[in-house]
C-alpha cells in the first residue's frame, strides 16, 4: 500500500510504527519483519541499497513511508518514487498527523525543500531522517559524531514529537529530549528494528530478528 501527501484520513487515538533503517539488500530480514509484526505503518529511514529490497515494501501490511539512505543510488530513489512511498524532501498528512521526511540523496536541495514545506506547516508530528541530528544517537567508534547540523537545525524548527532515523550502526537506541523522542532503528541488516507507539505517551520497543 502506498501513502500520498494527499492523504487526510481522521485521526486516531494511537499509532502503531514499524521503524526500519538500513537493510543493506538484506532483502529477506525486512520481508520477516514485515510479516511477523503487526503494525499501522511502516516507516524506512533509508540505505535499502539494493531496488528489490526497496521493492520488498510493498509485502507490507499497512501504509510505507520511507527516505533514502546515504547509499542509496538513483535507482533506490527512482522505485521508492514510483511506489509512492518517497518521503524525501516533503510533508505528508497521515491519519491526521504530519510527517517530514529528508533522505541521504542530495541532502541540500532535499533539506531546502523541507524546510520549506515545514514553514508552511508549522510544526510536524513526526521527522524521519537517515542520518541522526548532531549529537544525538550519533556516536560511532573512537567517539566520532556523525550526524548532521542540518538535521538538527530541522528539528530545531519543526519540534517534532518524533524523530525517526539510522545510519549511526552502533548507536541503535531510543531518548527524549525535550518534548522529542529520538529513535535510531539500528540496522535491520543484523536483524535490529523498533516497533512504537505513538498516541498520547510514546512507547519505544527494541526488537531483534
Amino acid at each position: 500500500m502506498s501513502l500520498t501527501a494527499e492523504l487526510s484520513p481522521p485521526k486516531r487515538g494511537s499509532l502503531r510504527i514499524l521503524h526500519v533503517s538500513d537493510v543493506h539488500c538484506m532483502t529477506d530480514n525486512l520481508i520477516e519483519v514485515l510479516e511477523k509484526e503487526s503494525y499501522e505503518i511502516v516507516v524506512a529511514s533509508g540505505d535499502f541499497e539494493c531496488v528489490d529490497t526497496a521493492e520488498a515494501l510493498t509485502r507490507a501490511r499497512a501504509p510505507v513511508l520511507a527516505v533514502t539512505g546515504n547509499m542509496d543510488g538513483p535507482a533506490v530513489y527512482r522505485k521508492l518514487k514510483a511506489l509512492g512511498f518517497l518521503l524525501d524532501g516533503r510533508v505528508a498528512n497521515f491519519e491526521g498527523l504530519l510527517v517530514g521526511g529528508l533522505g541521504g540523496v542530495d541532502i541540500p536541495t532535499a533539506t531546502a525543500r523541507l524546510e520549506r514545506e515545514i514553514k508552511e506547516h508549522g510544526n510536524i508530528d513526526v521527522l524521519v531522517s537517515h542520518h541522526p541530528p548532531k549529537g544525538v544517537l550519533d556516536e560511532i567508534y573512537r567517539g566520532k559524531h556523525i550526524g548532521l547540523e542540518e538535521v538538527k537545525r530541522l528539528v530545531g524548527l519543526a519540534s517534532p514529537r518524533l524523530h525517526l532515523f539510522g545510519h549511526a550502526h552502533e548507536r541503535r537506541g531510543h531518548l527524549v529530549i525535550g518534548k522529542t523522542t529520538y529513535v535510531n532503528a539500528g540496522p535491520l541488516e543484523e536483524g535490529y528494528y523498533m516497533l512504537i507507539t505513538l498516541g498520547g505517551e510514546i512507547r519505544v520497543e527494541e526488537r531483534e530478528l
